[in-house]
């Protein structure tokens, strides 16, 4: 990323976009999968570790405890993770900045190495709870304080003399996940209690899953959860696939504006709660009151606050509460900022009320170096106008390449073909949209003339099939994000061409009478006569047979004889109202 403000003005997005991202490597597997690398004793390369500040202070800390750790390929997210020579150091005061999971889970990896380990981090990170954790092994016989149920920790590591722990894991799942990865490195294994409810159980789950790639078994029950001691054979090389929790504010963008939005690197059957998102989105469609849990989605809850605004109706959101010992107090920051916006909310001590479809205007957001804020505000910034994201790098904490990323999709908007008559003024109309939209202009016609010569000649000697063929392959062709194509009058009596620019672009008809159109072609020579009468004389005939096709295939509709600057205004508005209005989510299933 490289963003030269404190602060970055988010451009709404001109209608609906299609892309294909490559979104970070999921850190909450990459971190996992580092400390079970560290905890084999072997050597094992990591593949996926996006080189975000919560994977960057984990590599850190475990170099600092002297575990090999380092990155062969940062742009690639390559770690080399080993075990700890004889000659490694026995002391260090390790950084994790607001980074939760490291701090978490390097408190249980110092526990477990021999030596005297401080752990510590910002200001916002000493405010976030510990004590849990500290509790655990204290019960596992490791000397070890905090500063008062906060970081900074102090550790005295060693071999634990206990088996048996009972934990409180209602404020993170992170404690469980924590003790789950080191239970590798003890003599007679672990078996942990759980003293109540789990919050967001599903990255227990995914620490349990993640372990047995290296013939570790986790037996996770509702109740506790049991590592028995093997011979775990690991990997030499091991892969975290993307990051479903990064995707989830591109899954809303899709979601509000009917836009196609994909990731190239994401894995189905993850395993990461969040793969399922566009599920749990699904139950905020359509008006009326709503009651959301995102106990299982937590990363999620300000994205779909941020949905919740936009839709009509009153939505409920549950089982946050834990959400208040983050980067920030999210459910607080939400309220705050979004009431900022105009939204009307209330907050309580486990979620929000929010109070959908009410009037909306610009803000400046202060996210308090939380990245999730910062994303899911830009999310707002994205369907409407006046969003200002303050401290925009604080993103880099988990999605580094996010504002490249907003900016791909901000442009990759879907293609706009431009459809009707010769005579309309499709072209005109196509070039003054895409200067005014600074996309690429493309002319079918053009394109064809370019690789066969003059269309009357290609006709008089291959026929009308043949060139409604090739006319249809570069149509296809054409068809890309950011691209505004002006076809040609009759390429929609090609059924194939018509089923594809439904399902490929936003088609705009430039609709004019006949009268219109004669006028306009009365000295043209540039194209053959399709019937055998003149161009002019054929015109009733070709418009009671393509008018109907153009009705069928077109998004919008335009008048062919308004000035082209009321063209581009019309269409620009039109265009924009899934993006400019995404209250219509209603209307979708």
């Amino acid at each position: 990323m490289n963003v030269r403000a404190a602060s970055l003005p988010i451009v709404p997005l001109l209608w609906p976009a299609e892309a294909t991202l490559f979104v970070p490597g999921s850190k909450s597997e990459a971190n996992r999968l580092l400390v079970a690398a560290a905890m084999s004793g072997e050597r094992v390369l990591v593949r996926g570790a996006t080189a975000c500040h919560d994977v960057r202070y984990l590599v850190q800390g475990l170099a600092a405890m002297g575990f090999l750790a380092f990155f062969v390929d940062e742009s690639e997210g390559v770690v080399q993770i080993g075990p700890r020579p004889s000659t490694a150091p026995t002391s260090a005061s390790i950084f994790c900045g607001n980074a939760g999971t490291a701090l978490r889970f390097l408190v249980s990896v110092a526990a477990v190495t021999p030596g005297t380990w401080t752990i510590t981090g910002d200001d916002h990170m000493l405010r976030r709870p510990i004590a849990p954790l500290c509790a655990a092994w204290r019960q596992l016989g490791i000397t070890i304080t905090d500063a008062g149920g906060f970081p900074p920790v102090l550790v005295h590591g060693g071999t634990p003399t206990g088996t048996k722990v009972t934990v409180d894991a209602s404020i993170s799942s992170q404690f469980i996940s924590s003790l789950l990865l080191v239970a590798q490195s003890l003599p007679n294994g672990l078996q942990i209690a759980f003293s109540g409810p789990i919050a967001s159980i599903e990255y227990a789950q995914l620490t349990g899953a993640l372990l047995r790639q290296f013939g570790v078994h986790v037996d996770l029950q509702e109740h506790g959860a049991t590592v028995s001691v093997a011979n775990p054979i690991p990997p030499h090389e091991v892969q975290a696939t993307g990051d479903w929790s990064a995707m989830g504010v591109w899954t809303c963008l899709q979601f509000l504006t009917g836009s196609s939005l994909a990731a190239a690197n994401l894995r189905p059957d993850s395993g990461q709660a969040d793969e399922h998102l566009a599920a749990t989105m699904r139950k905020l469609a359509g008006d009326g009151e709503r009651t959301l849990d995102v106990g299982h989605v937590p990363d999620q809850f300000l994205n779909l606050a941020i949905v919740a605004v936009l839709r009509p109706g009153i939505t409920r959101f549950t089982g946050a509460a834990n959400l208040r010992h983050k980067e920030c107090d999210r459910i607080a920051v939400t309220a705050r900022e979004l009431r900022k916006c105009g939204a009307r909310l209330e907050e309580f001590p486990d979620g929000l009320l929010v109070h959908g479809g009410t009037p909306l205007h610009g803000a400046s957001i202060d996210p308090e170096h939380d990245h999730r804020v910062a994303m899911a505000f830009a999310l707002l910034g994205l369907v409407m106008p006046g969003i200002t994201i303050n401290d925009p790098d604080c993103v880099a904490k988990s999605y580094p390449t996010f504002w490249r990323d907003l900016d791909l999709v901000q442009h990759a908007t879907r293609c706009v073909t431009v459809l009707g008559m010769r005579g309309a003024g499709k072209s005109t109309f196509a070039r003054a949209l895409a200067a005014a939209t600074h996309r690429t202009c493309l002319d079918s016609d053009d394109l064809f003339v370019a690789l066969h010569g003059p269309i009357a000649a290609f006709v008089a000697n291959h026929g009308w099939p043949a060139f409604r063929a090739e006319e249809a392959r570069l149509i296809a062709a054409s068809l890309r994000p950011g691209c505004i194509l002006s076809t040609g009058g009759g390429a929609l009596e090609h059924a194939p061409t018509r089923e594809l620019l439904r399902a490929r672009s936003l088609p705009v008809w430039l609709d004019g009478p006949v009268e219109l159109l004669r006028d306009r072609l009365q000295d043209d020579a540039t194209r053959p006569s399709i019937t055998g009468a003149s161009i002019t004389d054929e015109l009733p005939t070709l418009l009671a047979r393509r008018n109907p096709l153009y009705a069928e295939c077109a998004a919008l509709r335009l008048d062919a004889a308004l000035p082209t600057s009321q063209q581009v205004a019309q269409a620009l508005h039109l265009l924009g109202v899934p993006c400019r209005f995404p209250r219509a989510v209603h209307a979708r299933p």
